[in-house]
């Protein structure tokens, strides 16, 4: 089977002016080089940039990339469009599903391939993953991420960790009420870009209608390489990147290895070598290159079993809206914002469950600043209470690996394969199987939405609205009115190509694994996997700060 640009449909393969004034791809004919990374996301496009720093003096890299550059910022700037619309009009069709939305078995959104993959369609948020849910890592990943790795994450995206001093006022505020015992509230941080700062480099104390803040791995790599139009890269050390060249084949001979990638605009095909190669095209492309590749043969009997097994998300539930006008004796409304996350500290009832096994998301008038839908100019007609401020919630679960899910086998002929994905909207489902597992729940999913309202009631009644106690709009709670828990997505899909990892709470680690605490693939030395399909787990938090951290940590292990 030979890759064409029809071979997935709404992929784009192009040559673009942008590209050619920005950066210049590798053009000579060498194809030697130390290492070759596949993929150019968070995971490959962060190993990249810092393995260049390492040991691009002396060592030549190699970044390869199935998608083109499209879009020379972060597409979230497309104003007036959510956001959810946006990545769906450019999704992939990179595998197909029985079923129907809405159905058991369905994912939502599609993963774009494009260079600098999904870190160009995010909205900069770079939440932590918690101690509790470190306990799901291997003892020396969890070390490592606890000891500095997890903070140099937030280092390399641009932490920027407040929006201003009413953000910092109403997290004072929630801190002194009861919800402090379960909860670590704290402000969520974004990743800051360079015009939203003062002269003085300090961020500004209010942001008002700008756009959010960015960070994404083309725009790192092309700082790396430099704006070098016209200039030859040479056959040296240090990153090289080619675009538009979808991977058909990882071969192993000897200890070196050969990578098969297919010019998508060309339909040429080239050979390069490298002794160390490593995988980061996401957790659905990851899966499928190995299943097809010649090295899956070398792999035990056991891992084989595992790859493409286990494809999991984390359950999130809507959104839940109230209005208000103050919190104690901070004023807000409709021109001031925040984003706050409640952590859950993981705490054990009686039980020994986990009493709180999900963070709590809370946005105050988001449209200004995370959809980017509405026009300021225009009067909100989504907030009709006068100037009150906006405040929505969520809650986010974390999930263990879920081997109902799996990334099957392509077909001889095909690179789209099958996807079976237990649509996490069923809270039967999830009462029975998922957060057992997660926290040692033993609920009903009426018990679990009483959870949840009691949350939410402990929330909004820390506000007031013109002097009542803010409520949920037309009074609909969890459990009603379609309010429960939302489909799945591609946007945090993990487990694919797991490390090492429990089944459930409390149980000992699994003795087989597709990579092991350093991302190494079992019985394929030299080749690793860097992206979501190795996490163990799938964290409340988004989990793009834990899979940047995992990427440095290689980048140390490599060098």
């Amino acid at each position: 089977m030979v890759f064409s640009p029809s071979t997935y449909v709404n992929f784009v393969s192009e040559a673009t002016a942008s590209q050619e004034r920005l950066f210049l791809q590798y053009i000579s004919p060498r194809n030697d080089f130390d290492v070759i990374i596949i993929g150019s996301g968070i995971g490959g496009g962060v190993l990249a940039d810092d393995l260049a720093e390492r040991i691009g003096k002396n060592q030549r890299i190699l970044l390869l990339e199935a998608g083109s550059f499209v879009y020379p910022t972060h597409v979230y700037n497309v104003c007036r469009f959510p956001n959810a619309s946006i990545a769906k009009h450019f999704g992939c069709d990179t595998f197909w599903q029985s079923g129907n939305p809405g159905t058991q078995n369905y994912i939502g959104e599609k993963p774009q391939l494009n260079f600098g993959g999904r870190s160009i369609f995010w909205s900069g948020l770079i939440p932590a993953i918690q101690g509790w849910e470190l306990d799901f890592f291997p003892d020396t990943v969890k070390q490592d991420l606890e000891a500095g790795l997890l903070n140099l994450a937030g280092e390399a995206m641009n932490e920027s960790r407040s929006m201003g001093s009413v953000a910092q006022a109403i997290v004072a505020k929630l801190r002194q009420s009861p919800l402090a015992s379960d909860f670590s509230i704290q402000e969520t941080p974004r990743a800051l870009h360079q015009p939203y700062l003062e002269s003085d480099s300090k961020p500004k104390d209010r942001f008002f209608t700008e756009p959010t803040g960015v960070f994404n791995t083309a725009e790192l790599l092309i700082n790396q390489l430099g704006l070098t139009p016209g200039i030859s890269q040479g056959d040296g050390p240090g990153l090289h990147i080619l675009l538009n060249h979808y991977v058909e084949d990882v071969k192993k001979q000897g200890a070196s290895f050969t990578i098969v990638g297919r010019n998508t605009l060309t339909g040429a095909a080239r050979e390069f070598q490298a002794g160390t190669v490593i995988l980061a095209a996401g957790s659905i492309e990851s899966p499928k290159l190995i299943q097809r590749s010649s090295v899956y043969g070398l792999l035990p009997a056991a891992t084989q079993q595992l790859v493409g097994l286990g494809l999991t998300d984390h359950p999130t539930s809507n959104e839940i809206t109230t209005y208000a006008t103050g919190i104690g004796n901070v004023a807000i409304g409709s021109d001031d914002h925040a984003k706050i996350i409640f952590y859950s500290r993981g705490l054990r009832d009686s039980n020994d469950e986990i009493r709180y096994p999900f963070n709590v998301e809370m946005n105050i008038n988001h449209e200004y600043w995370h959809l980017r839908e509405n026009d300021p100019t225009e009067s909100q007609s989504s907030n009709p209470t006068n100037g009150a401020a906006r405040i929505d919630i969520k809650f986010s679960f974390a999930n263990c690996l879920d081997d109902e899910n799996q990334v099957k086998p392509s077909p001889p002929s095909s690179f789209v394969p099958e996807i079976a994905f237990r649509n996490l909207s069923w809270a039967d489902y999830l009462a029975q199987s998922r957060f057992p597992a997660l926290a040692g729940w033993q609920k009903s999913a009426s018990e679990i939405f009483a959870i949840l309202n009691s949350v939410t009631y402990e929330i909004f009644k820390q506000f007031d609205n013109n002097g009542n106690p803010a409520r949920p709009v037309d009074e609909v709670w969890y459990g009603q009115g379609g309010k429960g828990f939302g489909w799945g997505t591609v946007h945090h899909s993990a487990g694919s190509l797991r490390m090492p990892y429990r089944t459930r709470l409390d149980a000992p680690f699994s003795t087989s694994s597709v990579v092991d605490e350093n991302l190494s693939v079992s019985g394929v030395p030299g080749l690793y996997i860097c992206d979501m399909s190795v996490m163990p787990f799938s964290s409340a938090a988004n989990p793009v700060r834990t899979l940047v951290a995992l990427a440095l940590r290689l980048s140390r292990h490599l060098s």
